[in-house]
């Protein structure tokens, strides 16, 4: 640990002990816990580390007057230290552990009342329990009481902390072989007396357990329902988590409870008890008497009143994949119910004659619904999305008529113009995720693709989503623009000449670019030229795209929003990898022998050159050197990759003569800013990075025109290497640092001492 931080946290131990004492912020006690959690799990010990923590412990255990954060954190604390055996010792020996953990203790000082007391002193205990020496402190001190008590407290955070605590415990007691010393692995025992320990020792524990449930699950009256179904949330949990003979137990005692509650038919308790039964039943051998009880208590809850109750039971049921064929096949026919009435026909039939009649049934019922004025945006989403999923899985749409086809197109025509944004935003949607659909076979006989069969293609879809562009609304236009990219993805990928309708789109993609106040509309537009660039085999032979390139470069990486900067990176990256012949440069920290930057092959400079300018003229290289200097990290991260990727790929290669053939202007203002400083350090110090040569340093310092610089000399300048390491730091580096977090608790309680008072003289523990 760092020595700083060990000389002054006995003076921060003397702050928390102060009551009142202010702290930096609400998270710093969390901060500084996590900071010790941290130290234990490296295996140091904690204790050794920082031995003033125990007289810490020991004063505020007296203190009534501390803060009930502060109480909180030291019962945390507590835990811990007592999560190692030797720690343990040590608390016991001082006789903190005792104190710490009894609520009377707590409830005589008037504290128990506190969520923030009691949360702590369950978090403490369950982060003690890790070893046999906890477990019978647990059981001697009697602990499992207020535990039990505190599974249906008023606050919910310690309702589900006691339930987690109480399932590690019954863990522990099942197994003790199973727990640790030391963080590390048991000394060997014998699977027999460990089972014999466990009965002797810990009985009582279960018994009291299984009691507690058996009177805790039973609804007696209308105010218990929260606790009722805190309980059995407790239970499924439980049962999940302890294996036989421990579960067999716990079920053995709760069955009969469980066999009333469901006679009860409250349909608030419907969920969490489908979850006890569901969790129980799926352990079990298929001839024990528990796992028939629980079978006729699924069929029980099947078979209630309320359909609400029917439906969610019979959707547990199906999701829990039981192993009953009866009872999945039931819980089917219940969930299909509600389609059977709507077409007249079974879906469950045990023929499969007469499917496709099924589907045209289907298919007419999701086109009223499209067509239907009274659909929720809710339904008419849910109705697209099982279009999608159908074609998905149903290869065969020959009996999708030209009538049914033609009212379907009617119903999304008329859904594109709806005067719901939501509406018309899950059109838009559809029609992209359609194209994406597996091929089909339609009703003339002939492979298509799902678009065509039910849409009729890009003669309907593409004017239709064009017109979207224009939509009022943001998220409108920028999911046109995405159903645009997908529609349009196979014809670039075909390579097939551009329409005027197409070329059209492009120019009110750069419009949306420039104009559009949204930036989901703009982030989609970058991402539209990026499939676009994607998708072509040979991006230099569409002449549109490569028209449009510098332009999405130029306007993308100056635009306010950081995703859309991002995005135009992405792009320029796209450009930079075909731009080079080889898919695979070198590394930019790739070591080179001395031989391959005396020696360049001739060919591959020229090539190299050429693709230089290819990018400079294309707007790459000045697209990240402004990135590199954005304000936005993620900005500045990405443009310093691509820049040192850049540097690895031609720098190596190209000599000076060379490479001051190739010049960028540099647009931004901050790129021009470090660009004169360089200058001006290479005139006074000739100080530049370490990557620049004495030759690069004599041709920046010799620059006239500092908006127009090699680009080689730039890359090799430019400190990338550096500016990568900062970028990839988090500033938590420095922020958040446990000396950083020590210091900030110190300087809160100076700012809030009186004046005249030094509380660095009257808060110095004692760590020894």
């Amino acid at each position: 640990m760092d020595s700083q931080c060990v000389s002054i946290l006995p003076r921060v131990c003397g702050v928390l002990l102060v009551s009142g004492s202010s702290l930096p912020d609400d998270t710093s006690l969390e901060k500084l816990l996590d900071w010790f959690t941290t130290i234990a799990q490296t295996g140091t010990s904690l204790l050794e580390a920082c031995p003033c923590l125990v007289d810490f412990v020991s004063k505020v255990a007296f203190n009534y007057t501390s803060g009930s954060s502060i109480l909180s954190f030291t019962l945390k604390l507590t835990g811990l230290i007592g999560a190692s055996e030797d720690g343990f010792k040590v608390l016991k020996e001082c006789s903190v552990l005792k104190l710490v953990f009894n609520p009377q203790h707590w409830q005589e000082a008037g504290l128990w009342e506190d969520p923030c007391l009691r949360i702590g002193w369950i978090q403490g205990l369950k982060m003690i329990l890790k070893h046999s020496e906890a477990l019978s402190f647990f059981a001697q001190a009697d602990l499992i009481e207020p535990l039990l008590q505190l599974q249906t407290d008023s606050s919910l955070f310690v309702a589900s902390a006691a339930n987690q605590t109480l399932a590690q415990v019954l863990l522990l007691c099942q197994s003790p072989s199973s727990v640790g010393h030391n963080g590390s692995k048991n000394r060997d025992l014998e699977h027999n007396s460990a089972s014999m320990e466990t009965t002797q020792n810990y009985s009582g524990i279960i018994t009291k357990v299984s009691d507690y449930l058996n009177k805790s699950v039973v609804l007696k009256e209308i105010s218990q329902l929260p606790g009722s179904q805190q309980i059995l949330r407790l239970l499924a949990l439980l049962l999940v988590r302890v294996g036989p003979p421990l579960r067999d137990t716990l079920l053995l005692a709760v069955i009969n409870s469980l066999e009333e509650l469901v006679t009860t038919s409250c349909s608030q308790l419907t969920v969490p008890l489908l979850d006890v039964i569901l969790a129980a039943n799926s352990g079990l051998r298929d001839d024990c008497v528990p796992k028939q009880r629980l079978i006729r208590l699924l069929w029980v809850m099947l078979n209630m009143k309320k359909p609400v109750d029917v439906m969610q039971a019979a959707a547990a049921v199906l999701r829990s994949h039981q192993s009953d064929p009866a009872l999945s096949a039931h819980s089917a026919r219940v969930l299909l119910l509600p389609l059977d009435i709507v077409t007249g026909v079974s879906l469950l039939d045990e023929n499969s004659t007469g499917v496709k009649m099924v589907l045209v049934e289907v298919f007419k019922v999701l086109t009223e619904y499209l067509n239907s004025h009274s659909s929720d945006p809710s339904v008419l989403q849910k109705s697209y999305q099982a279009v999608i999923k159908w074609v998905r899985v149903c290869p065969d749409l020959s009996c999708i008529t030209d009538q049914l086809r033609e009212g379907f197109i009617q119903a999304v025509r008329k859904r594109a113009c709806d005067t719901r944004w939501e509406a018309r935003d899950s059109t838009v949607e559809f029609l992209g995720h359609l194209v994406g659909a597996p091929s089909c076979w339609a009703f003339t006989e002939q492979e298509m693709e799902p678009s065509d069969v039910l849409l009729g293609g890009c003669s309907f879809t593409v004017p239709l989503l064009k017109e979207a562009l224009q939509d009022p609304e943001s998220y409108v236009r920028a999911s046109s623009i995405s159903a645009l990219a997908q529609t349009l993805t196979p014809s670039w990928q075909d390579g097939t000449a551009l329409t005027q309708e197409q070329e059209d789109i492009v120019t009110q993609l750069q419009e949306v670019l420039f104009q559009d106040s949204e930036g989901f509309a703009r982030r989609a537009a970058v991402k539209y030229f990026i499939a676009w660039f994607s998708a072509c085999s040979s991006p230099s032979s569409c002449w549109l795209l490569m028209q449009s390139v510098p332009t999405v470069l130029s306007q993308g990486v100056a635009d306010l929003d950081w995703e859309v900067k991002l995005h135009t990176l992405e792009l320029a990256e796209l450009v930079l990898d075909r731009a080079f012949s080889d898919p695979s440069p070198s590394h930019p920290y790739a070591v080179m022998s001395d031989q391959d930057h005396r020696l360049p092959i001739a060919g591959q400079q020229s090539d190299l050159l050429s693709s230089l300018k290819n990018l400079v003229d294309w707007g790459v290289v000045s697209a990240l050197l402004c990135g590199v200097v954005d304000c936005d990290r993620p900005v500045a991260l990405k443009a310093c990759q691509l820049l040192l990727k850049l540097r690895g790929i031609v720098c190596p290669v190209m000599d000076n003569t060379a490479d001051t053939r190739v010049f960028c202007q540099l647009a931004g203002a901050s790129v021009m800013q470090q660009v004169r400083k360089i200058q001006e350090m290479g005139k006074d110090t000739c100080v530049v990075s370490e990557a620049c040569s004495e030759a690069d340093k004599e041709g920046i310092c010799a620059s006239v025109d500092p908006e127009c610089v090699s680009v080689c000399e730039v890359l090799r300048v430019l400190d990338l290497d550096e500016k990568l390491s900062i970028l990839t730091q988090s500033s938590d580096h420095i922020y958040n640092s446990p000396l950083s977090l020590l210091q900030d608790i110190l300087t809160a309680a100076a700012a809030s001492s009186p004046p005249g008072q030094d509380p660095r003289q009257e808060l110095v523990m004692d760590c020894y």
